[in-house]
């Protein structure tokens, strides 16, 4: 590659000339069994199943092609390129060769250098860009997201293949990558880019974009996963819910499998993020204090908590690791995560001290409102052992309702709920060391509760007059203000 960025895959009448010279392997990169084969394991690993319908960008003369045909149902595969030559050449010599031909219609490869992929009239399930974003500006990158948002079914995944610009880097760099020592530039091709510089391509279309990193890729390319998010228009049953946009999540149930509705009735995520973290704050939170967040789920209380506290101060712990990853990528965002260094924990024994250390605060947010005596004890027992000398524990149940039973279940109970009478939760953090004061703090169902090892380091009662949680103009919380 020339310093001037001039690639030759451009020039058609060069690619047409050496196509017919018998070089149309080496056109495409070479390392044909290397790379093919590697593109197949790669899909397969992200779960590329023989019936989706796969859509290959860049596809050249098909040195992935031959091994995605052969995998999949037949009929299954699609390639475009800017080159015809070169799918011809895929077409007429390489798929023959594999004996593949009769799995492949023509009409499924088509010369195209616009992103025209709604001209195949197919829905498709997966699809790959490999080589292709590392000659492509990031202008044409945004194209491209565009046309293949239009043809992806939702919960589909879009996997490109890019050169990364190492982290601190000024973006004009020229960088060197191994281990073929490829030099990559900002403004010339072959491109590098940040991670960022995708999310503001995808910015405003319905894609999730994720980061995997190395892949083993011969030349250092890293790979990026874009997965295509329903609209409200396209939401479907709960098996597909993890993938709906934030607007169409808006209509499932509590408990539902999307990141918002797994943790709680969807409408109030926000209200449960700000709410929690008003109550820290009035209770004397700062920059510098040590946070656990129990049950931290996909972080309706860390997406605010995490920005405001100094880096390694957040850590949560949550057994369902997919929703704290939801989180992240859909909440939070991943810089944030490298600049405050959250630390996260799937332990699953109501242990508080899997981390090692003593918090400064400790918030159970709807947690024991599903578990029964025996897991509340043992969460309440290791906060006692995890506080700070004068930490502060906040925990919310639901009261028992008159005339209900008063034996409760052990074991976790999601999502049903399990009520509490407000003198056995204060028995059970007594019995775990902790003095407890029932706090006025407006929660739509559930009673907060705060516990100290020393009651010095609870409220004032002459205090608590500021800690209403009341909320204005609001009529779904209007009951706020009747307290």
């Amino acid at each position: 590659m020339s310093s001037s960025g001039f690639n030759r895959y451009y020039d058609k009448a060069h690619v047409e000339s050496g196509v017919a010279e018998g070089r149309h392997r080496q056109l495409v990169g070479g390392l044909w069994d290397e790379i093919g084969a590697l593109q197949l394991r790669m899909l397969i690993d992200y779960g590329l199943k023989p019936n989706h319908r796969l859509l290959d960008v860049g596809c050249g003369c098909l040195r992935g092609g031959i091994h995605f045909i052969r995998h999949l149902d037949p009929g299954s595969y699609f390639g475009t390129d800017i080159n015809q030559s070169l799918l011809d050449a895929g077409y007429d010599i390489e798929l023959p060769q594999a004996g593949l031909q009769d799995r492949l219609p023509r009409t499924s490869l088509k010369a195209d250098g616009e992103f025209r992929f709604s001209e195949f009239n197919v829905r498709f399930d997966r699809a790959i860009a490999f080589s292709l974003f590392t000659h492509l500006p990031l202008n044409s990158i945004r194209v491209c997201l565009e046309h293949m948002a239009t043809v992806m079914q939702p919960g589909g995944v879009f996997h490109a293949t890019f050169f990364e610009l190492p982290q601190g880097a000024p973006s004009g760099a020229e960088v060197r990558h191994q281990p073929a020592g490829i030099v990559t530039h900002g403004a010339a091709d072959p491109y590098h880019y940040r991670l960022a510089d995708f999310r503001y391509a995808a910015e405003g279309l319905p894609w999730e974009v994720r980061l995997v990193g190395s892949i083993g890729h011969p030349r250092g390319q890293h790979l990026v996963n874009f997965t295509r998010l329903a609209l409200p228009d396209e939401a479907g049953a709960d098996g597909d819910a993890r993938t709906l946009s934030v607007a169409a999540a808006g209509r499932l149930h509590a408990g539902a499998n999307h990141y918002r509705a797994y943790v709680g009735p969807p409408d109030r995520f926000d209200f449960m993020s700000g709410t929690q973290f008003a109550l820290l704050f009035h209770l004397g939170l700062r920059d510098h204090h040590h946070v656990l967040d129990f049950g931290c789920g996909s972080l309706r209380l860390g997406r605010l908590l995490i920005p405001f506290l100094q880096p390694d101060r957040y850590f949560g712990i949550d057994p369902n690791l997919w929703l704290v990853e939801d989180g992240i990528a859909r909440e939070l965002g991943h810089a944030a995560v490298a600049l405050k260094r959250p630390r996260f924990s799937d332990n699953a024994a109501f242990d508080c001290g899997t981390f090692g250390r003593s918090f400064d605060f400790i918030v159970a947010q709807s947690v024991i409102t599903h578990a029964g005596p025996d897991l509340a004890a043992r969460l309440f027992a290791s906060a006692a052992r995890s506080l700070e000398k004068n930490g502060i524990f906040l925990v919310n149940y639901i009261q028992r309702r008159p005339g209900l039973a008063s034996e409760t279940p052990g074991g976790w109970h999601y999502p049903r709920c399990i009520e509490y009478a407000p003198d056995q939760v204060a028995s059970m953090l007594g019995q775990a060391g902790l003095a407890s004061m029932p706090l006025p703090w407006f929660h739509p169902r559930a009673s907060w509760i705060a516990a100290a090892l020393s009651p010095t380091a609870l409220p004032d009662q002459r205090h608590l007059a500021h800690l209403s949680g009341a909320v204005l103009r609001s009529g779904q919380f209007a009951g706020s203000l009747d307290s």
